[in-house]
């Protein structure tokens, strides 16, 4: 039996008890209570509805509410050195007309392996984060940058990041580190200005 059934059995049943006027209370009522468990359940998942700080009020008129759902998401993590401005901010950069946009809900799990793996070398290098450069890249957003076709970055689950006082080369061998001692499995690619980490379940370099 579907639920739009279920509710109009129950309508008939309280009207037969209490009257039209006393069910229309009742019944309010009990949506009310209903559309709150739902809330709480959204709250649950991505955390409280306070504004994350750092996070422009801008950035929310450009994308929506999910903007800040994301931030709470990542501030949920309580990641040392990585803040939830870090991570989002590559979501609003632009390639010619083309502008990135933030990972479907479905998603957003994906990037926390990565987000940790990120914070541990930030940590272990004893290195602040510089610049996240690139974290998810929408499909069209990932052709404007040319892009691999099956690029991890539109999965979610890829970071390309720069640190204040450590090379990519360095940034690379913490990286490599941390795999080896089974912290995660992924791809670590040395660039000339940053390096690139993934948490894509299998191992690769380049």
């Amino acid at each position: 039996m579907d639920q739009q059934a279920d509710i109009e059995f129950a309508k008939e049943d309280a009207l037969s008890v209490l009257g039209r006027r006393g069910f229309m209370t009742l019944f309010g009522a009990s949506m009310a209570g209903l559309l709150m468990s739902g809330n709480e359940v959204e709250a649950g998942l991505f955390g409280s509805r306070a504004p994350v700080p750092g996070i422009p009020d801008e950035w929310t008129r450009l994308k929506g509410r999910d903007v800040m759902s994301y931030a709470r998401y990542i501030q949920g993590m309580k990641l040392r050195n990585v803040t939830p401005y870090m991570v989002i901010a590559p979501h609003f950069k632009k390639r010619g007309s083309v502008t990135n946009d933030l990972p479907p809900k479905s998603q957003w799990r994906k990037m926390k392996p990565t987000l940790l793996l990120v914070d541990h070398m930030a940590g272990n290098m004893g290195a602040p984060i510089k610049e996240i450069v690139s974290a998810y890249r929408s499909p069209r957003y990932n052709r404007a940058v040319r892009g691999k076709s099956r690029s991890f970055h539109m999965q979610n689950v890829a970071v390309d990041v720069t640190f204040h006082g450590a090379s990519p080369w360095r940034a690379a061998a913490m990286a490599k580190k941390l795999r080896d001692q089974g912290k995660y499995k992924g791809g670590v690619g040395r660039y000339s200005s940053f390096v690139h980490v993934d948490t894509r379940g299998q191992n690769a370099d380049w």
